[in-house]
C-alpha cells in the first residue's frame, strides 16, 4: 500500500477524532474508506457516461483536448 502524507485542518481533526471513537475505527481507516467510496463513486459516473455512445465519444474528444477555457472567461460567460 502506497502511504500518501495528508494535512487536514483542526476542525476536521475534531471530526475526524469523533467519528473514529464513535465507529471504533483508526483515523486512518475511515479516510480509506472515505478514498474508497469515492474513487467507486467516480467509476460508477464514468461507466454510466460512457454507456452511452454521445457521451463517450464527448468524454474521448476532452481527454485528448490540449485547448482549454481559462477559469476567469468560464465565470464570465456563466456570470458568477
Amino acid at each position: 500500500m502506497k502511504t500518501i502524507p495528508i494535512q487536514i485542518s483542526n476542525e476536521d481533526y475534531e471530526w475526524l477524532s469523533v467519528q473514529a471513537k464513535q465507529r471504533e475505527m483508526t483515523a486512518a481507516q475511515i479516510i480509506e474508506e472515505m478514498v474508497s467510496d469515492a474513487s467507486e463513486s467516480a467509476e460508477k459516473e464514468t461507466e454510466y457516461l460512457l454507456s452511452d455512445s454521445k457521451m463517450r465519444d464527448r468524454l474521448l474528444k476532452s481527454g485528448k483536448s490540449v485547448k482549454g477555457i481559462p477559469y476567469e472567461v468560464v465565470r464570465k460567460k456563466l456570470g458568477v
